[in-house]
This record gives C-alpha cells, structure tokens and sequence, in this order.
C-alpha cells in the first residue's frame, strides 16, 4: 500500500516537471509586461470597419489573462500594442453544377507590434493570417450577414493567435 501511494506521488511530480502548462494561465508577454494600451488597429484595406472588430477582439482576449492588465491611458501603462489590418480579401471558393458561386472565403492579414513605452523597444513583432469559409445566399441581406460573421470569426481567431504567438515569443 505505501508503495503504491509512493508510486503515484513519484509520477505527479514527474509529469509536473515535464514543462506542461495551460496557455495564457501563468505565462508572461515579452519583458514581463503586466500593463499594456491596445490602440486601435490600422485599417490598411478596402473593406471598411475592420479595425472595429479586430480592435474589439484583441482587447477582448488580452483582457481575459489573468495577470494582465488593459490600460487605456498611455502613462499608465508599461507597454503599447498597436497593429495593422494590412489585407483582406473576399473570393469565391467553390461552384455549384450551374457554375454560380457556392461558398466564399475571407482572409484577413494582421501585423502587430508589442512596445516598451518607456523605452520604445520592441518587444515583440509578428504577423497573422486567417480565413473563414460561409455559404452563398440568394438573399443578398443573409449574404451580408454571413460575411460580418465571418470576419467576426476571422478577428477572433486573429486575436487568439496574436495572444498565442505572444505569450509564446513566437
């Protein structure tokens, strides 16, 4: 018996070393940045009011790190994020029999800079790419609303993969 409980206690120490740990719980950003101000991103593309949605989604997501704090006055803060939509597209993806558009694809591209505001040291810098796939409607107000829903989704998972890449100086 005390062998047994000796056994398991010997492997959760050992498979708490292993260097596991759950994303975005305990990790840092680069520096140690605890405070950062998330401008609002540049719209570099055609497409009007995408930085609402991505600004709204990158914010949304750093504000659910624990350790981290979202400032909105610059000298409060340790760091600033600013970033860029630098392209986006919306192109058909498949046919149907008759050869009339079936489903689109939109892709977004973000570009995203992390800056000690003391210093004005990058921090940290990367890129983002992302596409979501939607169904064409005849009812051009549905088609409309499909396309919003999937820039939606498509800021979302931008801001995941921002928050990843970050977290893990990617």
């Amino acid at each position: 018996m005390i062998r047994s409980a000796l056994l398991i206690v010997l492997l959760v120490f050992a498979l708490g070393a292993c260097g596991y740990r759950l994303q975005g719980r305990s990790a840092q950003l680069p520096g140690g940045v605890r405070s950062v101000v998330i401008e609002l991103f540049d719209n570099q593309t055609f497409e009007p009011f995408l930085e609402n949605s991505v600004t709204r989604a990158v914010i949304s997501r750093f504000a659910r790190h624990a350790e981290l704090e979202i400032v909105e006055q610059p000298a409060r803060t340790e760091a600033l994020l600013r970033g860029r939509i630098t392209g986006y597209r919306n192109f058909a993806l498949s046919y149907d029999q008759n050869d009339r558009i079936a489903e689109y694809r939109s892709e977004m591209t973000v570009e995203a800079d992390l800056l000690r505001l003391e210093t004005g040291e990058v921090l940290w810098r990367g890129s983002v790419v992302w596409h979501e796939d939607y169904n064409v409607s005849e009812d051009k107000v549905l088609q409309e609303d499909r396309k919003r829903a999937a820039i939606l989704e498509i800021s979302e998972r931008l801001a995941d993969e921002l928050f990843s890449r970050m977290i893990d100086q990617f």
